[in-house]
Formats: structure tokens, C-alpha cells, sequence
């Protein structure tokens, strides 16, 4: 918990910098937001915290996974620990945009009107559960690798957390930019996963990987970056207002 604490904490610190360095939008940061996110992201860490504990010991009566991936070369273990879990994400996030019930709790980290590398603290628990149930029945229940390739693959999804959130500018016409964009999620990217005008824009539901969204038919990138962001009926910004889904 404190490797991963360090590390959110430092990558959230490094596209801070970064977004106010060369920010896609003004202004850089919006503080009222900002510490809206950081409280939430606390709160909802203890709650995670929690669940882990109980979780764990749960998984370890049951034995382990169904398939063990562990005899495996770490480097392949990496790999399949990466993508299983990627697209695993992928579609539990579609789910969440597309399944009426579940948006009204994912909305939550919708609301947000100026993204920057906090922006993916700000969540409703029952986003949390979501979130740590994927792992576990992945990699308590299905398939079974080694613990340290399992926290070396969630902490890059912490790193791409707030990578892909930050108010950094991208231009789109350099090749560089292009390249990273054929295959992994960016400010750019994912700036159209969170416009305004989710109805007609919905998509980009990748994590790390953009690959999914080409393959599967949900990518929505347009070469400049939405005007607007956020949801049509705002929610009240405050840690208790978003957990409740209190309208402003």
C-alpha cells in the first residue's frame, strides 16, 4: 500500500507539473475541483483498503486460481497479467456507460468539469467494489501469478490513471503523438472519453490500451481535443453530495 500510495501520489505530482507546463485547457488547475478529488481519492482508498484485507483472506482459503500462471517466464507472466486485466477493464468500463444502473454510480467520476491528473480519484464506491473485484477474480479465482507481477501491472495502471486524466496538450499532427495514440491511452485520447456530449461521443473506454476501442468498434478521437467536459446535470460538488449522487 505505501509502494502504490508512492506511487500515485508521484505520478499525480509529475502531470501536475507537466499540465501546467503546457496545458491542454484553461485554467490549468481548478483547486475547488482538485481538492474535491483528492478527499474523495482518500476516503475511497481506506474503503479499498478495507475490502483488500477481507478479500485476501477469502482468496487464500479458496486455494488460489484455477490456472497457474506462475510456472510461467515473468516476462510472460507480465504480458498475460497486462492484457487479461487491460481488457478485463475495458469492458467493465463499457459496461458502465452502457447499462443504465451502473452509470448513475460511474457519473460520478463524470462530473468532472476540468480534468487533470486527479481526476480518476473522483469516483462513487460502488466504482471502488468494481475496481477491486477485477483483480481478485482475475487473479484470486481464475488465474494464479506471481504477487509481484500482479502489483508491477496495477501500479502501471495507476501511472496511466493519471497520465491519460492530465491536463497536458497533445498535438495530434506530429508523428510521435500519432504513434503513441495507435497504441497507448493518453491526455488526448482519453480527453474524449469524458466530453460533454457523451450521447453522441461515447467511447475510448480503454485503460492503458487504445487497441480495444479500434477493435471493438468504441473509439471516438477526434484530431482537437472536446470543447466541453463533464455531464449535462451536474452533480454537487462536495465528497458526501458525489457519493450520494445529489444533483447541484
Amino acid at each position: 500500500m505505501v509502494l502504490k500510495l508512492a506511487v500515485v501520489g508521484g505520478s499525480m505530482a509529475l502531470f501536475l507539473a507537466l499540465g501546467a507546463l503546457h496545458p491542454r485547457v484553461q485554467p490549468v488547475v481548478d483547486w475547488v475541483e482538485t481538492r474535491v478529488n483528492l478527499l474523495t481519492g482518500a476516503l475511497l482508498f481506506l474503503l479499498r483498503t478495507a475490502l483488500l484485507l477481507l478479500a485476501d483472506q477469502g482468496v487464500q482459503a479458496l486455494g488460489g486460481g484455477l490456472v497457474d500462471l506462475s510456472t510461467l517466464h515473468p516476462a510472460a507472466q507480465v504480458l498475460l497479467t497486462f492484457l487479461l486485466l487491460d481488457l478485463t477493464r475495458y469492458w467493465v468500463h463499457r459496461l458502465d456507460h452502457r447499462v443504465p444502473w451502473l452509470w448513475q454510480f460511474h457519473a460520478v467520476h463524470h462530473s468532472s468539469e476540468h480534468l487533470n491528473a486527479t481526476s480518476g480519484l473522483r469516483m462513487h464506491w460502488v466504482d471502488i467494489l468494481q475496481l477491486t473485484a477485477i483483480p481478485l477474480v482475475l487473479f484470486g479465482l481464475l488465474f494464479e501469478v506471481d504477487e509481484q507481477v500482479l502489483t508491477g501491472v496495477l501500479l502501471l495502471g495507476a501511472f496511466f490513471d493519471a497520465f491519460e486524466h492530465a491536463n497536458i496538450a497533445m498535438d495530434m499532427s506530429k508523428p510521435w503523438n500519432r504513434a503513441w495514440n495507435q497504441l497507448l491511452n493518453n491526455p488526448h485520447f482519453h480527453s474524449w472519453h469524458h466530453t460533454r456530449d457523451g450521447a453522441k461521443k461515447d467511447g475510448n473506454y480503454g485503460q492503458a490500451l487504445t487497441i480495444w476501442d479500434r477493435l471493438f468498434r468504441s473509439e471516438v478521437t477526434e484530431p482537437l481535443p472536446p470543447e466541453l467536459y463533464g455531464i449535462e446535470e451536474p452533480l454537487e460538488l462536495s465528497v458526501i453530495g458525489l457519493q450520494r449522487l445529489r444533483p447541484r
